[in-house]
């Protein structure tokens, strides 16, 4: 039962629709970028030994509407969103780790790139600026987008949301320019204001009383197309594994956050305890936990090395591409990793989720570099940044779970599915 007492599950009523997610067969996952840009993301600085292995853009993934594709990297899986009367549709990257909804507009300086898509304003009857409003995102120190803010329709999976506060990107940094097909960013997160100023309401707090529930829950899926539900619970993509298991959101909660509680590594007898607040996140691909559990799981990875880039001691793992993970079988998988919660339930990443990228060559130890073949990868767990108030689980979690992230509720709900 979800959303208390009149919950309705797989009821795709009106106020209930479903939004596809096409994963793109053809992306090259950029471990370093991944890294880089969750760390960005929170307000961490990255540091110039790791910014400078990103050799091209990469990302993280993102959920959203109508059919959604990921693009270049896996830097996110993008969705259909309609804007304005007429409407305008565009592909756009659904976030549950920030909260404002923002596009290249007409108002965008595009002129280097002619062929890039943006909403066209001035085509939309109902566009209504909001002459007192402005925002600014930054990332770390820099600033990611800026802009003005509108009102306007917004059209998600068919679903009409009126008077929805959208914000136009006056200037964007090059890297999201860079995404040739992404138009912009659909934020999701649980009761994070926008960065819209003064304050507005944001467009998930405008479409939730449309919804039969306050909820929405999704399906991501390693390898494979997925999907959204908003409004509603489908209990046929984990009935035959395991029912939903809840966790309530921490009395401050902004993201969706939420304690995990301990967690064990394949090959191990037993668990370890370890008690940290965590956020679910599918704009961010990677795990980002704390030293302790990070050190442990690398520990049981033979040959594995933790490179530091600072004097801080910041840095990355890696591991040897070939792992021997036993005397007798040679396997590019790292070892399952499973995370507990209070609930007494846990999930289990599989280690080819974890088994991310090769590295660059720069990155390569100085003997292995004119190889042929890369001999260092890196995986998709790795530490959060010192002074960070949360760890984040992004997609390599989420493909390995059905998750219902439930606003009424003010909790998440996990179950584990066949994969």
């Amino acid at each position: 039962m979800v959303g208390g007492t009149n919950a309705k599950e797989n009821d795709n009523s009106a106020g209930a629709f479903a939004i596809s997610v096409v994963r793109n067969p053809n992306y090259n996952p950029n471990g370093p970028a991944q890294y880089m840009r969750a760390r960005a993301k929170y307000g961490s600085s990255v540091p110039e030994g790791i910014s400078k292995l990103v050799s091209n853009k990469g990302a993280s993934k993102q959920i959203g509407a109508t059919d959604a594709f990921s693009v270049n990297n896996d830097r996110e899986y993008l969705s259909h969103v309609g804007f304005g009367t007429p409407l305008q549709n565009f592909s756009v990257d659904m976030d549950t780790g920030s909260a404002d909804v923002w596009l290249f507009t007409s108002e965008t300086n595009l002129v280097d790139m002619p062929t890039h898509p943006y909403w066209n304003i001035s085509q939309s009857s109902t566009a209504q600026r909001l002459n007192d409003s402005s925002w600014v995102i930054t990332y770390g120190e820099s600033i990611e987008a800026l802009g003005t803010a509108w009102t306007d329709v917004v059209n998600v999976g068919g679903v009409t949301v009126p008077n929805a506060v959208v914000e136009s990107a006056t200037f964007a940094s090059e890297s999201l320019l860079e995404d040739a097909q992404l138009t912009g960013i659909f934020g999701l997160a649980f009761a994070l204001p926008s960065h819209v100023r003064p304050q507005r309401p944001t467009v998930l707090s405008t479409l939730l009383p449309l919804l039969d529930q306050p909820l929405f829950s999704v399906d991501l899926c390693w390898h494979a197309d997925g999907r959204y539900l908003f409004g509603s619970i489908d209990t046929a993509v984990y009935a035959a594994e395991d029912q939903l298991h809840y966790v309530p959101l921490s009395d401050d909660a902004r993201f969706w956050e939420f304690m995990f509680t301990g967690y064990h590594v394949a090959g191990q007898g037993y668990w370890y305890l370890s008690h940290w607040k965590v956020i679910a996140d599918t704009g961010t691909t990677f795990m980002l936990l704390s030293p302790d559990v990070v050190n442990q799981y690398y520990s049981q990875v033979p040959g594995a090395v933790f490179t530091t880039v600072d004097e801080q001691g910041d840095g990355y793992w890696s591991y040897p591409c070939n792992l021997r993970l036993n005397s007798n079988v040679t396997s590019n998988e790292l070892p399952d990793f499973s995370i507990g919660f209070d609930n007494d339930w846990f999930a289990t990443i599989p280690g080819r989720f974890l088994n991310y990228s090769v590295l660059p060559p720069e990155a390569e130890p100085e003997s292995e570099r004119h190889s042929a073949e890369p001999s260092s990868c890196m995986g998709a767990l790795q530490i959060v940044p010192a002074g960070s108030e949360f760890g984040i689980l992004g997609d390599v979690f989420l493909k390995a779970v059905y998750a219902v992230f439930d606003v009424g509720n003010k909790r998440v709900g996990f179950a584990r599915k066949t994969l």
